[in-house]
């Protein structure tokens, strides 16, 4: 049945100007693959074509592709192309609708073989290449942590140069500093308590950096694609604390008291929710 919800979406998008691609283990770069079909370029007004091609992911990740014409059809050229289909890892299947928003930008949304859709970036794309709605930079560069520092702050090796030990020390303290990022978009980790369950404080060191102290209504996905839900967001004592519409998640969801959760900010009104299930706590009473 996950197909039917596929299915379900691609019919929604065909109320604008839509195509789709099956990405199977062909020559993806091939030029009948980047072809577009005739039936949607004839649909497409001058203006729109006078621009370049922008596809855009549901986590907000852009690339731009220049558009070409042989005898027969139009089609995408390689670079951006390629460019898409690597930063994707795609070539298993996957089922890709590409809708039409206007001036040549289209939204993609990623569906596997098992008819699932893919709400999160692939963990190799590229930190730099992430932008935003309006085609910027959404958020600041982050490098994969280095775990060979464990040695911590003050950790010297012997024969290293004074020059080279402050180089490290600056290193270590930027390293303790910088907030943890996953999947190159921010993130906070929080486990459920009983209060979490009614409702759920935002950690302030993240609304702080990346919120606005402002009621609105946050979108927060399934990280399987089995569901998305509208929670309001109420600022309360200066703290943000997701409210109406938590309960129904948490049920659904579902959550439940130990559970470790971890919300990605794919979007600026938009989380991506993981959880990991309380480990069971064994106890042994002695005699």
């Amino acid at each position: 049945m996950e197909w039917n919800r596929g299915f379900g979406r691609v019919k929604e998008e065909r109320k604008s100007l839509s195509f789709f691609k099956i990405f199977h283990s062909a020559d993806l770069s091939s030029e009948s693959m980047r072809g577009i079909p005739y039936d949607f370029m004839k649909n497409v007004s001058k203006e729109d074509f006078s621009c370049k091609m922008v596809i855009r992911t549901k986590w907000g990740r852009s690339w731009e592709v220049d558009i070409s014409m042989n005898p027969r059809f139009y089609y995408m050229e390689k670079f951006g192309w390629n460019q898409f289909v690597t930063d994707n890892a795609l070539g298993a299947n996957e089922f890709v609708t590409f809708t039409h928003n206007g001036l040549m930008c289209f939204n993609v949304n990623i569906y596997k073989e098992s008819g699932k859709e893919i709400v999160l970036p692939h963990t190799t794309t590229p930190f730099s290449g992430i932008k935003n709605e309006e085609g910027e930079r959404s958020y600041k560069d982050v490098k994969k942590e280095d775990e060979s520092m464990g040695g911590g702050v003050g950790h010297v090796e012997i024969g290293e140069s004074s020059r080279g030990a402050a180089l490290r020390k600056k290193k270590a303290e930027k390293h303790k500093k910088r907030k943890k990022v996953k999947y190159g978009v921010p993130r906070f980790k929080i486990t459920i308590t009983k209060s979490y369950l009614r409702s759920l404080p935002i950690p302030t060191f993240f609304e702080k950096r990346y919120l606005k102290s402002e009621s609105k209504v946050y979108k927060i996905h399934h990280s399987e694609g089995d569901g998305s839900w509208e929670v309001l967001s109420l600022v309360h004592q200066a703290h943000i604390v997701l409210s109406r519409g938590w309960v129904k998640l948490a049920r659904e969801y579902p959550l439940a008291i130990g559970d470790r959760c971890t919300f990605h900010l794919v979007k600026p009104t938009e989380f991506v929710l993981t959880s990991k299930k309380a480990k069971a706590i064994e106890i042994t009473i002695s005699d």
